[in-house]
C-alpha cells in the first residue's frame, strides 16, 4: 500500500513566557457605608423632605416627626429647671447667711451644717432639672430626622401620617448609601484561589480586580482586593474576597449582580494556545505537536484559564513546539504532516 500523502495542516509556534492568571466569579456590589436612618422619638410623621433616589449631604433634614408634644415637654422641663435654679440659689444664700451667724456665735454649727446640706439638695435637684430639660431638647432636636452621612437616599419606608416608633419594626424610615466608593463581594473556587494565590489569602491582598458589566462591558476603572478570607466557605467550595472600587461618577450601583475578573500570580513558563487546539484523550487534554520525522505526535498539558479565544498552558509544551490548529478529527498519533502555507 502506498504511504499516505502527508496532511496540510496550520500550525502555532509555541512561545514561552510568564502569564498572569485570572479568575472570573459572580459579584455583586454594594456601599461602602450604608447606613439605616431610623426614628429616634415617637411621634407622627409630619413631612418627607428629600427625594427617592437624591444626593443628599450630611446633615439635611429627611424627615420630620410631630415635634408638638416634645416642645411642650421642653417647655415644662425648663419650667422645672427655672424653678429648682431660683430654689438652688436661695439655699446657697442661706447657707452662707447661716455660715456668718455661726461666725460671730449667733447660730449653731447644726443649724450651720443643716443650711449646707440643704444647699447641697437643691443644687443636685437644679441639676437633674437641667439633665431632663437637656434630655427634652435632645427629643426635639429628634424629631427632625437627618441624614448622618453623605450619600444617596433610599425609599422611603414610611409615608407623612404614619406612627413611628423607635423600638418597633416601623422606625426604620429609609437608607443612605455613600456612593463615592463601593465594594464587590465575590467568591473564588478554591482551585482557582490556589492557583492565583499560592502565598494564601496574604498573596491576595492589593490584586487587581476588573468589573464585567450586565451590558458587557468593563468598569474603566480597577478595584483591589482589601479583604480576602483565610476560610473555606465548606457549603459553596469558595473563598471570600471584597475588592473596593472609586465611584466617583455613581455608574456602580449598589445591589448590583456583576462578574469580577481576579489577576492573581504569573505562571512560569507557560504558553498561550488557540482553544481550538484542544483535543480530548483517554487521559486528559492534549494537543498535536509536529514531532520527529514531521508526523503528528499528541502531547497531554495541563489547562490554565481560558483567556478570549486562547487557553494558557501551564505544562506539556516546549520552546518552538509547532502546535497543530486544524485537520485534528482526520490526526492519528504517527501520521505525516505538513505546513501548509500561510493564506495571503
Amino acid at each position: 500500500m502506498p504511504p499516505s500523502a502527508p496532511l496540510p495542516v496550520a500550525v502555532h509556534a509555541v512561545t514561552l513566557a510568564d502569564i498572569a492568571q485570572t479568575a472570573i466569579a459572580s459579584a455583586q456590589t454594594e456601599g461602602v457605608r450604608e447606613v439605616e436612618v431610623r426614628a429616634r422619638v415617637t411621634g407622627i410623621l409630619q413631612t418627607v423632605n428629600y427625594a427617592e433616589g437624591a444626593q443628599v449631604k450630611a446633615g439635611d433634614l429627611l424627615f420630620r416627626i410631630d415635634p408638638a408634644p416634645y416642645a411642650a415637654a421642653h417647655a415644662l422641663a425648663l419650667a422645672q429647671l427655672a424653678q429648682e435654679t431660683a430654689r438652688a440659689q436661695q439655699a446657697t444664700d442661706e447657707a452662707a447667711r447661716q455660715a456668718e451667724l455661726f461666725r460671730q456665735k449667733a447660730a449653731s454649727r447644726k443649724e450651720a451644717d443643716d443650711a449646707q446640706a440643704l444647699a447641697a439638695a437643691a443644687k443636685g435637684a437644679r441639676d437633674a432639672a437641667a439633665a431632663k430639660a437637656s434630655l427634652a431638647k435632645l427629643d426635639l432636636d429628634y424629631c427632625e430626622v437627618r441624614s448622618p452621612i453623605a450619600g444617596v437616599a433610599g425609599r422611603r419606608l414610611r409615608n407623612e401620617g404614619a406612627l413611628v416608633n423607635p423600638t418597633g419594626p416601623d422606625g426604620l424610615l429609609t437608607t443612605i448609601v455613600s456612593a463615592d466608593q463601593v465594594w464587590a463581594r465575590f467568591g473564588l473556587a478554591e482551585d482557582d484561589f490556589h492557583r492565583l494565590f499560592a502565598g494564601g489569602a496574604k498573596a491576595a491582598q492589593g490584586a487587581e480586580v476588573a468589573l464585567l458589566l450586565p451590558n458587557g462591558s468593563v468598569y474603566p476603572v480597577r478595584g483591589k482586593v482589601d479583604f480576602a478570607s483565610t476560610q473555606v466557605d465548606t457549603r459553596l467550595g469558595t473563598v471570600q474576597f471584597r475588592a473596593l472600587f472609586p465611584n466617583a461618577d455613581g455608574a456602580l450601583l449598589a445591589g448590583q449582580f456583576v462578574r469580577a475578573r481576579v489577576t492573581g500570580g504569573k505562571a512560569k513558563d507557560a504558553a498561550l494556545v488557540p482553544q481550538l487546539a484542544l483535543v480530548q484523550a483517554p487521559s486528559g487534554r492534549s494537543v498535536f505537536v509536529i514531532g520527529a520525522g514531521d508526523r503528528a505526535e499528541a502531547r497531554p498539558v495541563v489547562l490554565g484559564e481560558a483567556q478570549g479565544s486562547d487557553i494558557v498552558i501551564l505544562a506539556g509544551l516546549r520552546p518552538g513546539d509547532r502546535v497543530i490548529l486544524n485537520q485534528l478529527h482526520k490526526l492519528r498519533p504517527g501520521a505525516p504532516v505538513v505546513v501548509a502555507p500561510a493564506k495571503k
